[in-house]
């Protein structure tokens, strides 16, 4: 038994051949450092929008009480009252808006009749679409007068329409008549009258 035999059973040679490593190729470190990067803004962004959000939803309770306070504060009675004042001069408005000044009709028939003519009689009429109807009866010393106030009621615009009608001679010789026109409604108003 010349042959030596082995006392230990660790192979003296690796069993494997140990090659050397080849190192990552340099893709791989960029593409893991901008993974990393993009992990970080992500928990970064998730971290600030959840951050926002309670700030957000603080800030709305924060007004929520604010409001209710403000709320409770208001005084109902003078808030009643003014909205009670505000129909009232609403009203008051539409009343004056709507309001027909007679005194600027006669104000506009005194100034335009001629001098040597004289009313007799007065009426108007006013129909549902708030159109109004002259009717006057008058008397002049002759025909010539007569023709002379048509031609000054016929200047003017807020005459139309206009009519004489029933020439007549009375018993002292001076000449009746009728007049009717439509009333333009813009002379009317209380507004115009006054301003």
């Amino acid at each position: 038994m010349e042959g030596k035999l082995q006392t230990t059973f660790i192979p003296r040679q690796p069993l494997v051949e140990n090659k050397a490593k080849k190192p990552a190729p340099a893709s791989a470190g960029i593409l893991s450092i901008v993974g990393w990067f993009i992990f970080i803004v992500a928990v970064a962004a998730s971290v600030g929008v959840y951050l926002y959000g309670n700030i957000i939803q603080n800030s709305i309770t924060a007004k929520n009480i604010d409001l209710s306070n403000k709320i409770k504060s208001f005084d109902t009675a003078s808030v009643d009252h003014f909205v009670q004042l505000d129909g009232r001069l609403q009203a008051a408005s539409t009343l004056l808006n709507n309001h027909l000044a007679i005194s600027s009709l006669l104000k506009l028939i005194g100034d335009n009749t001629v001098q040597s003519v004289q009313f007799t009689d007065m009426k108007y009429n006013s129909d549902d679409a708030g159109k109004l109807t002259l009717n006057l009866s008058g008397k002049a010393p002759n025909f010539a007068s007569v023709a002379l106030q048509s031609d000054t009621f016929s200047a003017q615009p807020y005459f139309q329409n206009q009519v004489f009608s029933s020439l007549g001679l009375a018993l002292d010789g001076s000449v009746t008549f009728k007049f009717t026109a439509s009333v333009d409604s813009s002379i009317l108003q209380y507004k115009v009258a006054n301003q």
